[in-house]
């Protein structure tokens, strides 16, 4: 192999690890500090290449070589699941020896009826029509001799539902034998009524399924080199985890040719591959009662609290390690498993109206966790106020407890503790497992290599239908603990990342840098390579492109982040020269600026509460825009901020701050409230809706009118119940925000001496609402959003400065300064002191001895500057 001799130059103990450097949790390769910025893409069986067809015939080829011996299981798909209602027709499908070719010799063709010219049986016999019915597909076909390229007819596939994804209708033959290292071209013709996206794709058919990569380059390879020119050296890709039945052995023909692949485009490469951990289809034959149940009926995938998957998994996973190990050892760097939804560790179906999860694996660990928790059935009737609760009889709530509280939006703590206990350990019931992951990682690498888990997603959770208490992803308080754990990752949140946008964290990044961890983006940017119905902020210019990857890079610097750069289509996303020399710029300022101390500090720090959730009923309606939509006022303030779980600033983690922004302090107990009060004291803290409802006695049913306590104590207001009605509130000044969400209880301020109404309910009553206290000053807005000018301006009251007040996005740490503009126009920056100013990307000095500097930007520009005193 090219990298050979690399392999000998190179220390035979390689170590990755991330420790402090200059005060931040930073990767060290081989005991120096490496820029933690990584390509990411599938190598070469990690992906299918969609192709726009229309009403003309295209013909579509791919010529590719066989990576093992493959008796019997060489077969093709063709894939058209996914799209809208219509047809499609395909003729003259071939796999024949060697390069595409115009003219084939038909005796070459390795297909049975792969010009469809014979009966519909026969064509059947030969072909198998795969639809998933319960997502949605519904097709059909019928042999049309109207329609055709060659022979007398072809098929015609009539598509009443595609499904949601190219795989829920396809086609495949199997059957085939095909030797390791030869070449073939598989050639098909099609054509579709209304422009389409189809798939095609040959492959081992059967498990272990692989798709076959192309002969030559490929857009993964490509991007390999392109990377590795621009000195990125670290790269992830998917690989098969083998999962074998006791006594067979582990075919790892997979994980090799997908290394193989990108050791021979980059030999310098340091490899973090990425794999799934769930059990293959033959476990769960031999393993009933451990699929997920959701309320719907339905059963499939894997429950992560069965105990029998949590014995199995670390035995395949140590001989995966142990096999890359032993084999390429000086070029990994880690290991990052993935599980249930796309692979990101949150529930199945989660961005479903659905419950999970009702298995007896399921109850069976409740059970487990009551037992550890409780210790006895006597603790939990008292907890439970139920004197007939057992531990060994106790059962998952069901989909209507799960959904429905019984106490306005929110939960009685003191009736509804089984709901508000299961929500609680359905966090650890995933959580758990990554930490045994972790550690097995660790034990086969001698503590040598990294451990990569997507999870966190503390905002993105709070937009999900059935709300972010069925997530799975509130536990990271916990997982931040685990020693084994190095790096956490979340894509860049979908919410928001267009041109002009805000590119915000799905977590409390601040949280993972202060437990010493290291907080890694998933920068999946739509780019101007990607097909035109990307969505999800999809960048339709090159320009547009590079100034997306420079606003997510200016998110990384101040807090020393690192970041994966992501060919998520696996077709070549981000293969681009020009692509590629913006991140090797990006990459040498990261470089210069991981030598400089960091001054990560601002003077803002934003409080999330990953427990609040349980109690709550479901749904999103309070949730999203409190939490997972209000993210983009808060990135449009003008100021850094710090974004921290509310178990951080209890145990006294969070530096002094002038300003504390509460999203969801919807329970706050008596020594939450202690430390509360002793963080927050000579600052300013702002109070969003339902801050101090609850603590952990019995919810109180008050009048409107009359004072609300805890209320008061959180928020050091006067607080009341008010009538309950929509949570739309309008400013002293200003337009209305907030929601028409009717929000039960509905609290106010009360309006005594002292207190400033900031803005009131559409019933005249106190909405939002400030006060001057001894304790610093409160700010109570009882909405669930509202405008980042509102915040804003209550936090100049604190004296907190402002980089830029015209809701544009800022972000830095004092010294390195980037702004993304929200809107074309001129941007003014106030500096806090008189500074030179310096364009980090061109070298120019835009401005010298100032305290303030003007730019006029373009809708998505960004500009990286250098402020110096």
């Amino acid at each position: 192999m090219l990298y050979s001799t690399l392999i000998v130059a190179m220390s035979l103990q390689l170590q990755a690890e991330v420790k402090d450097h200059l005060g931040s949790p930073t990767l060290f390769v081989g005991g120096k500090p490496r820029v933690p910025m990584i390509f990411f893409g599938f190598a070469g069986d990690m992906g299918p290449q969609p192709v726009q067809i229309g009403p003309e015939w295209r013909e579509l080829h791919v010529t590719f070589r066989v990576p093992e011996d493959n008796p019997d299981h060489f077969g093709v798909q063709f894939r058209v699941g996914g799209g809208p209602p219509g047809t499609v027709w395909v003729d003259d499908v071939r796999v024949y020896p060697g390069a595409w070719r115009e003219e084939v010799d038909p005796g070459e063709n390795r297909l049975k009826q792969g010009g469809f010219e014979g009966s519909l049986e026969d064509v059947s016999a030969a072909w198998i029509l795969f639809q998933r019915a319960d997502q949605g597909a519904d097709v059909s076909y019928a042999l049309d001799t109207t329609e055709k390229t060659e022979g007398n007819q072809s098929l015609r596939i009539d598509i009443r539902g595609g499904g949601g994804n190219p795989m829920h209708a396809h086609f495949f033959q199997t059957g085939m034998t095909a030797r390791k290292g030869e070449v073939y071209t598989y050639a098909l013709k099609m054509r579709s009524a209304e422009p389409r996206y189809v798939d095609f794709f040959a492959l081992h058919q059967g498990e272990p399924y692989r798709i076959y990569s192309s002969a030559d380059n490929t857009p993964y390879t490509d991007q390999v080199k392109l990377a590795a020119a621009a000195g990125v050296h670290i790269h992830s890709f998917g690989i098969p985890m083998p999962w074998p039945r006791p006594g067979e052995a582990a075919d790892f023909s997979g994980v090799d040719a997908a290394v193989d692949m990108t050791l021979d485009a980059d030999p310098e490469a340091l490899l973090l591959p990425r794999f799934g951990m769930g059990p293959p289809e033959w476990w769960h034959e031999e393993h009933p009662g451990n699929r997920m149940v959701f309320s719907d009926g339905r059963e499939e995938y894997f429950c992560v609290a069965s105990e029998a998957w949590r014995a199995d998994f670390p035995e395949h996973l140590a001989a995966l390690v142990r096999h890359c190990e032993d084999k390429y050892r000086d070029h990994m760097l880690g290991y990052h498993p993935c599980g249930q939804h796309t692979g990101e560790w949150f529930y199945e179906r989660s961005w479903e109206p659905v419950v999970s999860d009702f298995s007896p694996a399921m109850r069976d660990g409740f059970r487990a966790w009551l037992r550890e928790h409780y210790g006895s059935d006597e603790r939990l009737r008292e907890w439970w106020r139920d004197p007939a609760a057992e531990i060994d009889a106790a059962e998952i709530p069901t989909a209507d407890e799960l959904t429905h509280g019984t106490f306005g939006l929110f939960r009685d703590p003191a009736t509804e503790r089984r709901i508000i206990d299961y929500f609680e350990f359905k966090q650890l019931a995933m959580e758990e497992p990554l930490e045994e992951m972790a550690r097995v990682i660790k034990a086969e690498t001698n503590r040598r290599k990294l451990t990569v888990f997507f999870y966190g997603y503390i905002f993105d959770m709070h937009g999900i239908p059935m709300g972010p208490q069925h997530s799975g992803h509130l536990a990271m308080s916990r997982l931040l603990e685990c020693p084994d754990v190095d790096i956490l990752v979340s894509p860049i949140s979908y919410l928001d990342r267009e041109l002009g946008g805000a590119g915000m964290f799905m977590s409390a990044v601040d949280s993972v840098r202060a437990a010493g961890k290291l907080w890694l983006n998933e920068d999946d940017t739509r780019t101007y390579l990607t097909p035109a119905d990307s969505g999800f902020g999809r960048v339709d210019t090159p320009q547009g492109t590079l100034w997306v990857h420079q606003r997510n890079f200016a998110q990384l610097v101040p807090r020393r982040l690192a970041c994966w750069y992501m060919d998520l289509g696996g077709i070549g996303w981000l293969n681009g020269a020009d692509i590629w020399g913006n991140i090797g710029h990006l990459r040498d300022l990261y470089e210069a600026e991981q030598d400089r101390p960091a001054q990560w500090t601002p003077e803002v720090v934003v409080i999330v509460d990953e427990s609040a959730p349980w109690f709550t009923g479901a749904g999103r309606e309070l949730h999203s825009p409190l939490v997972y939509e209000m993210r983009s006022q808060l990135f449009r303030m003008g100021m850094p901020f710090e974004i921290r779980l509310m178990s951080d600033l209890v145990a006294g983690r969070v530096p002094k701050a002038k300003g504390y922004i509460f999203l969801n302090a919807f329970h706050v107990d008596a020594h939450e409230l202690g430390a509360i009060v002793r963080a927050t004291y000579g600052a300013a803290a702002i109070w969003f809706y339902g801050a101090g409802l609850l603590d952990d006695g019995p919810a109180r049913e008050v009048r409107a009118g009359w004072d609300m306590p805890n209320c008061g104590y959180t928020t050091g207001l006067p607080m009341i119940r008010g009538a309950n009605q929509p949570g739309r509130i309008t400013p002293v000044t200003g337009e209305p925000y907030g929601t028409d969400l009717v929000l039960d209880p509905l609290l106010a301020v009360r309006e005594q001496e002292g207190v400033e109404v900031l803005g009131r309910y559409a019933d005249g009553s106190a909405g939002a609402a400030l006060e001057e206290t001894q304790q610093g000053l409160r700010a109570y807005i009882g909405a669930v959003h509202c405008p980042a000018s509102l915040l804003r301006a209550i936090l100049v009251r604190a004296r907190v400065h402002v980089w830029c007040d015209s809701d544009d996005v800022v972000l830095t740490d004092g010294s390195f300064l980037g702004v993304s503009a929200t809107h074309a126009g001129e941007k003014t920056l106030h500096l806090p002191e008189p500074s030179t100013v310096t364009d980090l990307l061109t070298g120019e000095v835009l401005a010298t001895d100032a305290s303030s500097l003007t730019l006029t930007l373009t809708l998505g520009e960004t500009r990286l500057l250098r402020v110096a005193e």
